[in-house]
């Protein structure tokens, strides 16, 4: 049977978890410790098994990710326990607010932090806290506490620009609260630490300076079981370049590009708008467009993508910040447009006129008539021309003199772009000039900028 209570604290409770708390961060930073149990438990003194859950890993900057850890009492009467929780990590890894721990409250469902102290030790940066409240447990059963961590890198719209680390170790342990003081289990466990994963598809090598507009497709990954949310995609480009993205009705629309605090970085342009996300497990693409202005400078320009997580509001391209290689575009001069070919055209002078050939009229021999037969009308005949009258000679009519006409020049057809090749995420890329360089966290896939937190 699972029983999960809590109890209310009074002043010899506090007393008993301060002791506990020493004990227990005894046993996280150097093994297990169990104390002498006093005389009334010599014969059945507490006992627990803890069991872990925890995930395989949480997205970097990402939300938390939930698990889960078991007390079971084993025990032969009914014990309060303590559960104490601690990671350590690499020293990159910033202090506060770069690890959390939440639990969730039985009494009213929601999520509350777990209280967590910080501190370095040996290289390794140390979080280390008590779950608030006591589980009291019946012998034989178990209670389960509902927990969440995750790597946050800071807070909503206040995150860190510099550190990182690519896993951490989560130990729990379990002690009794009942005055005899003794840890009685632990846990450890390793998390890795991943992040979502921006590139670029194919890119065509070469523009026009002034041409036809290039694409490709813009995609972020998130593998990690982290969703993400206060989330800026964003590329740089070349100061003379216009961004656009496709609409899913098909239209574009041309986006605004914006400056940081660096006078002499690059603009770059949000894909998706600040403040976007990305849920765990998904992929979103986006087909883009640029095009080059005719008085872009010819030669290599690149194509950055960069994510940034909870930049200050009045803070463009801060906050956590990963950047990739994305690609070079080569921009090339437009192509000369040659002068059209003169075309001949009909001389001013016109065609000769033919010269008529006279027509000799032909003789012919006129055919005597009858004379009618006389009538017994009064009406006298119709007048019959004279058989000796000749037929009037045909005249030839010259043709008239040809016009010229004038012929308009073809016009010269529009040069053409150059033609397409691709190059993928991998190539090479110089990345944006912002405050600050870039370093290489995880051999390449996760550029990391060394900038002061604002």
């Amino acid at each position: 049977m699972l029983s999960a209570v809590r109890i209310p604290h009074r002043l010899r409770r506090s007393v008993v978890r301060t002791a506990t708390a020493v004990v227990l961060g005894t046993v996280l930073a150097a093994g297990p410790v169990l104390l002498s149990a006093p005389a009334a438990f010599a014969d059945a003194p507490p006992s627990a098994v803890l069991t872990v859950q925890p995930p395989a890993s949480v997205g970097f900057a990402g939300q938390p990710v939930e698990f889960t850890e078991t007390v079971t009492n084993t025990g032969t009467e009914t014990t309060s326990y303590g559960l104490s929780l601690s990671t350590t990590s690499e020293a990159g890894t910033p202090t506060p607010d770069a690890i959390t721990i939440d639990y969730r409250d039985p009494a009213d469902g929601t999520w509350k932090p777990v209280p967590l102290e910080t501190g370095t030790t040996g290289g390794r940066v140390g979080y280390q806290g008590t779950l608030p409240g006591d589980l009291t447990v019946a012998p034989g059963a178990t209670a389960t506490v509902r927990l969440r961590i995750g790597a946050p890198m800071g807070r909503p719209h206040n995150g860190y620009s510099n550190g990182g680390f690519r896993s951490m170790d989560l130990r729990s342990a379990v002690a009794a609260l009942d005055g005899s003081w003794v840890a009685l289990a632990q846990e450890t466990r390793t998390i890795g630490v991943d992040s979502i994963s921006a590139s670029l598809g194919p890119v065509p090598a070469t523009a026009v300076a002034g041409g036809e507009p290039i694409e490709f497709d813009a995609v972020l990954a998130n593998p990690t079981p982290s969703a993400y949310a206060n989330l800026g995609r964003v590329l740089f480009t070349d100061p003379h370049a216009t961004v656009q993205v496709r609409r899913a009705d098909g239209s574009w629309n041309t986006l605004a590009p914006v400056r940081g605090s660096d006078p002499d970085g690059k603009p770059g342009v949000y894909l998706e708008g600040r403040d976007s996300g990305i849920g765990a497990g998904a992929t979103t693409t986006t087909r883009v467009r640029v095009s080059y202005d005719a008085t872009t400078p010819v030669g290599a320009t690149p194509l950055t993508p960069c994510t940034f997580v909870n930049e200050p509001a009045a803070q463009p391209f801060q906050g956590t910040t990963m950047c990739v290689r994305g690609a070079v575009v080569e921009i090339t001069a437009p192509k000369a447009t040659a002068s059209p070919e003169p075309t001949a055209t009909a001389t001013a002078t016109a065609t000769a006129t033919a010269t008529p050939v006279p027509t000799t009229p032909v003789p012919t021999t006129p055919v005597p008539t009858a004379p009618a037969p006389a009538t017994s009308s009064a009406t006298p005949a119709a007048a019959v021309p004279s058989a000796t009258s000749s037929p009037a000679p045909v005249r030839a009519v010259a043709p008239a003199p040809a016009v010229p006409v004038a012929v308009a020049p073809v016009a010269a057809a529009a040069p053409v772009g150059g033609e397409l090749a691709s190059t993928g995420s991998d190539g090479s890329a110089a990345l944006l000039g912002t405050a600050g360089g870039l370093s290489v966290i995880g051999g390449g896939a996760l550029w990391l900028a060394r900038r002061r937190r604002a």
